[in-house]
């Protein structure tokens, strides 16, 4: 990829500048690398195994820094975003990059859904207890097109998108379910067509191996 698009942009400063036909073809050639090497990015992602770099942390700080990277992707936005942050939650012991990865497709996510009609993006960061373990939950919900039940149980599944072509590699929630997944928690999608859609991200305020650990000590 790289030899392509360095290729590509030789040629476009070779090329007379009379030809613009043939510049916009360069120029069409070094985009769909970067579009190729984002796909290729996100699967190597996906397949390579996770490596957990662990310590407390304030998940509401990492929330915002996933919304700012969306105000900035959209500047001209008509996504009103509306916060409710619980100000009592302890640092919770996780990877903060992964972490924000995952905020950050959620968020992306609903930003898109909301792109051409606007709407409002409601987040909530909460304390609740899930499978009696107590922990985090961080809720998105938008108020775009939501997702049709019979998609709901694939849109998990690697490769799967209902974006166009050229806009959505179906890897963005695949790994987002498998970060979630090895930090001990889980994620869910309530929606209803033409109401919106809530992600909930739940995370535990213990690991799930400093939780094994427990439970064998009992």
């Amino acid at each position: 990829l790289g030899v392509i698009k360095g290729s590509a942009e030789t040629l476009g400063r070779k090329l007379p500048t009379q030809d613009p036909v043939a510049r916009e073809m360069a120029d069409y050639i070094s985009s769909e690398v970067n579009r190729l090497n984002s796909l290729v990015s996100r699967f190597l992602s996906f397949a390579k195994p996770l490596e957990l770099k662990k310590q407390p942390e304030d998940i509401s700080q990492i929330v915002e820094h996933a919304i700012k990277a969306a105000q900035e992707q959209w500047p001209q936005s008509r996504v009103e975003v509306e916060r409710s942050y619980n100000s009592e939650l302890p640092p919770i012991p996780i990877d903060a990059e992964l972490t924000e990865q995952v905020f950050k497709n959620l968020v992306f996510n609903a930003y898109e859904a909301m792109e051409e009609t606007g709407g409002k993006l409601r987040v909530e960061v909460s304390k609740i207890f899930s499978d009696a373990r107590p922990g985090v939950e961080v809720a998105f919900s938008d108020t775009g097109p939501g997702v049709p039940p019979e998609l709901r149980e694939q849109i998990f599944n690697p490769f799967f998108t209902t974006k166009s072509v050229g806009h959505g590699t179906g890897l963005g929630l695949a790994v987002s379910y498998s970060v979630v997944k090895r930090l001990g928690g889980r994620i869910d999608v309530t929606s209803k067509p033409g109401e919106g859609s809530t992600f909930s991200v739940f995370l535990p305020f213990v690991g799930a191996r400093e939780e094994n650990a427990r439970k064998c000590r009992q």
